[in-house]
């Protein structure tokens, strides 16, 4: 992961497996998009996204930005378990899952990188409100999904 701190937040590119294992409902956002699923990882990734506030679960950034033709309502059925990691969407908003957790957002791929750790007294929530984040398309080994 990279960063860049400006005023007015930091940039941050997190790296993203957008297989199907690590992104069980992005072919289904896609199909609802009118999108081929490598269109969609496209938009993903070419979106910038901000942080709004974290909240839900200590580290999980509520994110803006989600272009218009992937914006999906929750699932009618959350999960019982979301893997930690798992890069998320709903309504118009991006997420991503900092711990293991019940969940009813859509997955749309998976990162390995900590959102949250308690053991950093500094810092214990990588990102922050006013924080931009893309994500870069990595492989499943870069994931470990």
């Amino acid at each position: 992961e990279g960063r860049e701190a400006t005023a007015s937040g930091t940039a941050w590119t997190l790296p993203v497996c957008f297989e199907a294992d690590c992104a069980p409902d992005l072919a289904d956002v896609a199909a609802a998009s009118g999108l081929a699923r490598e269109a969609a990882i496209d938009l993903l990734c070419a979106t910038e996204f901000t942080v709004y506030m974290l909240g839900f679960l200590p580290g999980f950034p509520y994110m803006g930005g989600l272009p218009a033709p992937l914006e999906m309502p929750r699932l009618a059925t959350p999960r019982l378990k979301v893997p930690a990691g798992s890069v998320a969407i709903a309504g118009r908003m991006a997420a991503v899952y900092p711990w293991d957790s019940p969940g009813g957002w859509r997955l749309v791929g998976r990162t390995a990188t900590r959102l949250f750790d308690p053991e950093n007294p500094d810092r214990p929530a990588l990102l922050a409100a006013g924080d931009r984040v893309r994500w870069q398309a990595v492989g499943r080994d870069a994931v470990a999904c």
